[in-house]
């Protein structure tokens, strides 16, 4: 290279790396001065307006007269356009699907959402009813596919890198199913897909209750430990019992993406005891309320039917109307807080895998936050103690134990952070102009 080659070279670097401290700036509030951005930056005037003025060209910064600024000149303000593109993120579970479609704020401008008809769903029918919730919320928005940034699907069990799942997937007939692909058929080529706890975990870091710094903690941490989220175990524990994990600030992945794998609680006798005919010991915290619950409303009708009031069962079987079927994890947790006599068997049925794994977790990992996630975290007021009881029993430290304020939201807003990551990789960080500019 030429030593003119070489200047021009190193001026486009300068530029860009100036650009991307002023959208650094930008990004972080909803509009910054002139002044403000000199100060925000701590670069020269020129410098900031040249960098800022390149955003607007780019389409990723809009500029507009603010009035007189510091000795009589003109203000200028410049915002960050957050409109500018769009992700979309799914979550593609055994009964459900969700789309949330957010701005590059990741602020959600349009959803969707779709029942599944009938968990073994053949696969075909699965991935059309994904993709038809995922241009339902694009559409909602008034976008077309093709002009999305990137889009993310969660979805049960280790990913490979083809974008299937190859082993111990909660859906049925899901197993070998290329998600990625069938997307990107739609949506073009930045289609991410990830395991679904690994994206509540996200969620939690980015959004969620490990979001803040945990230097002095709940749970009594030191500053000088780090972040209470740098070292944090997420359980999402609906449906399957599954887990994502930071430790030290890093996602746990594995050799294949393949950690965090609970196949372990089969081998522990006591995590795997009497669990209700068709029910796994990785079933999650609901699967087993509503299997331990159905079980429990089966034997007193065939005890002779309603039992007398306070007896054990009796809240359940009455607002189950005495009919198993219709008993699910919302009936049992609303029975447990009527003060049913039989809380403590259906508690002790349906938490104690759950306390084997953030037991066996705090020993291995040493976790100072352990957020139980999934739509359950809204019986938190139900689960949470009796969680940590069961765990002091198994483990000698217990790490702090807490409901997700994101409840079913989780996978779905993690997919939304893992794909804005993905589009600021792409056209923020290398300043790539915007779509359509």
């Amino acid at each position: 290279m030429s030593p003119g080659s070489r200047e021009i070279a190193d001026s486009a670097l300068v530029r860009r790396l100036n650009a991307a401290r002023v959208l650094t700036a930008l990004r972080a509030e909803p509009a910054l001065s002139s002044s403000a951005l000199v100060s925000r930056t701590d670069m020269a005037r020129p410098t900031v307006l040249a960098a800022a003025q390149l955003l607007v060209r780019l389409g990723w910064a809009t500029e507009s007269g603010g009035g007189t600024g510091a000795r009589g000149r003109p203000s200028r303000v410049f915002a960050f356009r957050a409109d500018a593109g769009h992700v979309l993120g799914l979550d593609v579970g055994a009964r459900t699907v969700r789309a949330r479609l957010a701005d590059l704020r990741g602020e959600v401008v349009a959803r969707a959402a779709r029942t599944v008809p009938d968990p073994r769903l053949p696969a075909a029918e699965r991935l059309a009813l994904v993709r038809e919730c995922a241009l339902g919320a694009v559409h909602e928005a008034g976008l077309a596919a093709h002009r999305l940034l990137a889009v993310c699907a969660g979805t049960s069990g280790p990913v490979d890198p083809d974008g299937a799942v190859h082993t111990r997937t909660g859906i049925p007939g899901f197993l070998g199913t290329g998600l990625r692909t069938a997307l990107a058929e739609e949506f073009g080529p930045d289609v991410l897909v990830e395991n679904d706890c690994n994206l509540a975990a996200l969620a939690e870091r980015r959004r969620g209750l490990a979001a803040g710094d945990g230097s002095d903690g709940p749970d009594g941490g030191d500053a000088g430990d780090g972040p209470e989220g740098d070292d944090t175990v997420c359980l999402l524990a609906g449906e399957r019992l599954g887990v994502g994990a930071f430790v030290g600030g890093t996602l746990l992945r594995g050799a294949h993406n393949r950690a965090r794998d609970l196949g372990f609680l089969a081998l522990m006798p006591d995590a795997a005891r009497d669990l209700p005919a068709g029910a796994s010991p990785d079933d999650g915290i609901g699967a087993l309320a509503r299997a331990h619950g159905a079980r429990l409303v089966a034997e007193l009708a065939d005890a002779g039917g309603r039992p007398a009031p306070g007896a054990p069962g009796a809240v359940l079987y009455g607002l189950a109307g005495g009919t198993p079927e219709r008993v699910d994890a919302e009936t049992v947790f609303a029975a447990v807080r009527a003060g049913d006599t039989a809380a403590p068997r259906l508690l002790d049925g349906m938490l104690a895998p759950a306390a084997h794994a953030v037991a066996t977790l705090s020993m291995l990992l040493a976790p100072r936050l352990v957020v139980v996630s999934g739509a359950v975290a809204a019986a938190g007021d139900v689960l949470l103690e009796p969680l940590r009881r069961r765990v002091a029993r198994l483990a000698p430290a217990v790490p702090r134990i807490a409901a997700s304020p994101l409840r079913d939201e989780a996978v779905v807003t993690g997919a939304v952070c893992l794909a804005l990551e993905h589009a600021e990789a792409r056209y923020l960080t290398d300043l790539r102009p915007a779509p359509g500019c």
